[in-house]
């Protein structure tokens, strides 16, 4: 049987999918895509033991079928131009020809009896969103969360709704952050702890657009569907931390500092800061501000001075600069605030300027300076 179909079209889509299919596993399969003709579409899968991504694209074909194809099919489409190609099946062999103007090129396919069908998902309740909410929302907090397999749990992005937004957190317990968008006061109550690498896949498939999307939530397992796309995840066990009680409400310190001088100034003192800990230190002297960096055990040292506006009196912190960098690389405000109330407490972090329907808040815990 033969499949025509795009070229451009059909590596595109493969390669979104292929974000999610691992590079090794102990069940081979997973290293392939699953390609089905029916209804008059190709409809494309990859899926791995969290989660499941399925598309589908305009073809024309002579027959239904069901194969998984490898993913090296990849490597021979990447570097032909665009043009229809006919994807030839041996229903028999399963062998795969695929021709194009002047060349061809073949892969083995394998029988998709022991792929892994899709789980059938018995609906809490769902949301609507923009799908350019949700990738905003995961973007600005996935940097935060963490990447310890031992504790999953703050190593995901949690999504829950109040009555009026949609509240999107990150945590890995030394920084905190939190991205409060409004929904319209659309009805649709859900909570769920999405792992960092199905976040990641999220945030490389969703397009950024108006386009609304549906999130589904289960008990056990969740969809997101836009568009021609369905994707299925496990959600992560556990219950996760209360993030309203941790952040800070007495914070009266306020420091107004340039984004970009602050991000320049850590990434160049930082090179001399101890390797273990990435300490830096925040100095604030009337509305100077001097991050301060050094390595004792290699007598290396950095330091540079800016202008800020500071509602206080000298002041130092220690920080992890690396962290901090995560932090103020996600505000694309000109200008960042930092909120302290003791060196010992937690710091506030947010634009200078928040829209109207949108609140992005960062919380970092500060180092102990001697």
């Amino acid at each position: 049987m033969t499949i025509t179909i795009s070229k451009t079209a059909l590596l595109s889509r493969l390669q979104l999918l292929a974000k999610i299919i691992p590079a090794k596993s102990s069940t081979p399969i997973l290293c392939h895509f699953m390609l089905e003709t029916r209804d008059g579409r190709l409809f494309v899968t990859g899926s791995n033991s969290e989660g499941r991504i399925t598309t589908s694209l305009e073809c024309i074909f002579d027959e239904e079928i069901s194969i998984c194809v490898p993913t090296s099919i990849l490597d021979g489409l990447k570097n032909l131009p665009e043009q229809p190609i006919d994807m030839i099946i041996n229903k028999d062999t399963r062998e795969i020809r695929i021709k194009y103007h002047g060349g061809k090129f073949e892969v083995m396919g394998y029988a998709p009896s022991t792929y892994p069908g899709k789980r059938s998902i018995e609906v809490l309740d769902s949301i609507s969103l923009r799908t350019e909410d949700l990738f905003y929302g995961i973007s600005k907090v996935i940097n935060l969360a963490g990447n310890d397999d031992i504790r999953p749990v703050i190593s995901s992005v949690f999504i829950e709704t109040e009555p009026e937004a949609v509240c999107f957190v990150g945590t890995d317990a030394h920084g905190m952050g939190l991205v409060r968008k409004g929904n319209g006061g659309q009805a649709g109550k859900i909570s769920v702890i999405i792992s960092r690498p199905i976040a990641s896949v999220l945030r490389a498939i969703l397009p950024v657009s108006s386009d609304n999307l549906e999130l589904r939530i289960g008990a056990d397992w969740s969809d997101v569907i836009f568009n021609d796309y369905e994707i299925s995840f496990r959600n992560v066990e556990g219950r996760f931390p209360n993030w309203r009680v941790v952040i800070p409400k007495g914070n009266k310190l306020e420091l107004l500092v340039d984004t970009k001088q602050l991000i320049g100034a850590i990434k160049r003192t930082s090179v001399f800061s101890n390797k273990a800990s990435c300490l830096i230190v925040l100095k604030i002297v009337r509305d100077k501000l001097t991050v301060f960096a050094q390595d004792i055990d290699f007598s290396t040292s950095a330091e540079e001075t800016m202008e800020a506006d500071f509602n206080g009196d000298d002041f130092s912190i220690g920080v992890k600069g690396s962290l901090l960098l995560e932090i103020l690389s996600c505000i694309d405000d000109g200008r960042a605030r930092l909120t302290f109330s003791e060196p010992s407490r937690a710091i506030l972090i947010t634009p200078e300027s928040q829209s109207g329907n949108e609140e992005l808040t960062y919380l970092l815990m500060p180092i102990t300076i001697s």
